[in-house]
């Protein structure tokens, strides 16, 4: 049984997504004028949204239906309680998410344009680098009950495998995000569903190319079915077979905080629902749009309904992957 008839086979309604991430607290200022280096600048108030690539995504996938269950690990404090209560009320199931009581919950500061939505974003040391292997294993049933599974590596990269691992081993569609930069230096063979990365140049770091093209057949020879790559406002993806680029139809971006996790999530939806990249891809890059115009990872992530669905929503071009 193949990873793709999996969904057909399992007689749920609602598919069962479980994420293996990381929570941040995302701490958030504004500026009206341009970032520059060594300059100090006045921008408007602080503002806390729930975020992490893994929460995310697990938000992403609960408001698009599912029921998700999310492992991964907080500190005792106040932004623990935070990612609790956010989580719960998305009815996210929390079993393995595990109390870590001498470290601190994750957290991110965001330093974002105004005019551009470009952000400057670093995340500090916390529970999310305290997710093991071990934790993973304790969930084993848990993750071996998903329809999709889907991983990012604001944890340990050895947790990311061990989760990898466990799905190959037992034919779960696996969704990855290999973001942030300069967590790993290359990527192991594989049989990935989806890879994204929000990065091209990041893309080429770990494949060691130095084209997109050619990090996109890197990326599919080490096993990855389906890959998707993030420039600005361009989603770049191929199947093996086409490299495609599409452009979001977003006037203004006003937070690029969780717009990545919104996309991949939609996109693996959609392919364990048996539709082609190319479908996925026009759907989620509607979610992607409506994530960008909006503050905060967890609040941005859109309902099926917030999505109006149609021809002529996206453009792009398309180019023969034998040709690239």
């Amino acid at each position: 049984m193949s990873p793709r008839d999996k969904l057909k086979t399992n007689g749920r309604s609602k598919p069962r997504v479980v994420v293996v991430g990381g929570y941040n607290a995302d701490l958030l200022i504004r500026c009206e004028r341009p970032l520059v280096a060594g300059k100090s600048l006045v921008g408007g108030p602080m503002q806390i949204y729930g975020g992490g690539r893994g929460a995310n995504c697990a938000v992403a996938a609960a408001r698009a239906g599912c029921a998700v269950a999310f492992v991964g690990a907080y500190g005792r404090d106040w932004f623990g309680g935070m990612a609790l209560s956010q989580l719960a009320g998305e009815s996210i199931d929390l079993d393995y998410f595990f109390e870590l009581p001498h470290v601190k919950t994750g957290t991110s500061l965001s330093l974002i344009e105004a005019g551009t939505g470009k952000h400057f974003l670093i995340c500090a040391e916390s529970a999310n680098d305290r997710v093991t292997p071990k934790m993973v294993q304790s969930a084993r049933g848990l993750v071996l009950s998903a329809d999709l599974v889907i991983s990012e590596l604001e944890i340990p990269s050895r947790t990311v495998w061990a989760v990898m691992k466990l799905c190959e081993q037992h034919s779960i569609p696996f969704v990855l995000d290999i973001s942030p930069l300069n967590r790993i230096n290359c990527l192991p063979d594989n049989n990935i569903l989806l890879v994204v990365s929000e990065s091209i140049e990041e893309a080429m770091a770990i494949t060691s190319t130095k084209t997109v093209p050619d990090a996109i057949q890197e990326l599919h020879r080490l096993g990855c079915q389906n890959v998707v790559l993030i420039n600005n406002r361009e989603v770049t993806y191929s199947d093996r077979q086409k490299i495609e680029t599409k452009v979001v139809p977003v006037e203004s971006v006003i937070d690029r905080c969780g717009a990545t996790e919104c996309l991949e999530t939609w996109i693996g939806l959609s392919l364990i629902r048996q539709k082609s990249l190319a479908e996925g891809c026009e759907e989620a890059i509607l979610a992607m749009a409506y994530s960008l115009s909006r503050m905060g990872g967890h609040h941005s992530m859109p309902r099926r309904s917030d999505i109006r669905m149609g021809r002529g929503h996206t453009r792009g071009s398309a180019v023969d992957i034998g040709k690239a």
